[in-house]
């Protein structure tokens, strides 16, 4: 039976409002404070393994510090001081780091800047405001170390996320210290924070901090053992440090050309590190 022009425009206007009705009702997941769709990571340190403490970070206005042993985190939250899209959440007891975007959005959408990117630099600022007790370069070795392990991290979900990035739930202690410590993602993104939303502080990490102009670090491979290098002066000083934090080589740049003895390796240069493969 064929359908007549009104009948048509009816059953059109039915079909949209069910669209409309379905995108509304993702929209509702996607923006629900609970939902785990989330793109996230976690990093716990076992038992005695690294002790973390609350520190200098109570005296700063834009960490929330959250003493309530009953509540939901006894710790501290915080925006990410690299992308305020991003949560920080520091649980004292378990020595554990919990990241996570505060937007679900387009689903794991790609962003300018990674979450091993975030990680490591939120652990160089719990050294530096005193939450864990070990020197700088313990510290930017250590997390360099870990950061590669996690991002070899072979997960089911591995093919939803940015491959260039990391997304599992990683344990790290004295007994484990390869890829075989990560979990796979909790629930499509990491482990949630129960109430997350009521524990970060009103102000951002950029309205406490001035924005600066920087250069733009590239890296590039050009042959096994020879990377080239933008963004920084000629004739740069660097370091090149093994995944365990041995120094390989340090040198200086010729016409922007790094030498390395092998890979995977970090380069540390102009106070960046760089994860060579």
């Amino acid at each position: 039976m064929k359908m007549n022009f009104k009948q048509m425009f009816v059953m059109k206007k039915v079909l949209l409002l069910i669209a409309f009705l379905t995108i509304m009702l993702f929209s509702a997941e996607f923006d629900d404070s609970k939902s785990n769709f989330r793109q996230g990571t976690q990093l716990e340190f076992g038992l005695n393994y690294i002790a973390f403490n609350f520190g200098k970070t109570c005296s700063l206005n834009y960490i929330n510090c959250v003493t309530d042993e009953y509540g939901p985190l006894y710790g501290f939250a915080y925006y990410s001081t690299l992308d305020t899209n991003f949560a920080v959440f520091v649980n004292v007891y378990a020595s554990r780091i919990t990241i996570f975007n505060v937007h679900t959005g387009p689903f794991f959408e790609e962003r300018s800047v990674s979450l091993s990117q975030i990680l490591k630099q939120e652990f160089i600022n719990l050294q530096e405001w005193d939450v864990v007790n070990i020197s700088k370069d313990s510290a930017s070795h250590l997390i360099d170390r870990i950061v590669y392990n996690m991002l070899e991290c072979k997960v089911d979900m591995a093919d939803i996320y940015n491959a260039n990035d990391m997304v599992s739930v990683y344990t790290h202690i004295a007994s484990c210290d390869t890829f075989e410590c990560c979990a796979e993602p909790t629930d499509g993104g990491t482990a949630m924070i129960e109430n997350w939303w009521t524990l970060l502080p009103e102000k951002k990490p950029t309205s406490i901090f001035p924005k600066t102009a920087t250069s733009c670090l590239r890296i590039s491979r050009l042959r096994p053992g020879v990377f080239y290098g933008e963004g920084f002066p000629q004739a740069t000083p660097y370091k090149v440090f093994d995944v365990n934090g041995i120094l390989l080589k340090q040198g200086i740049t010729e016409n922007g050309q790094i030498y390395v003895p092998k890979t995977p390796s970090i380069l540390d240069i102009e106070h960046k590190k760089v994860l060579l493969k």
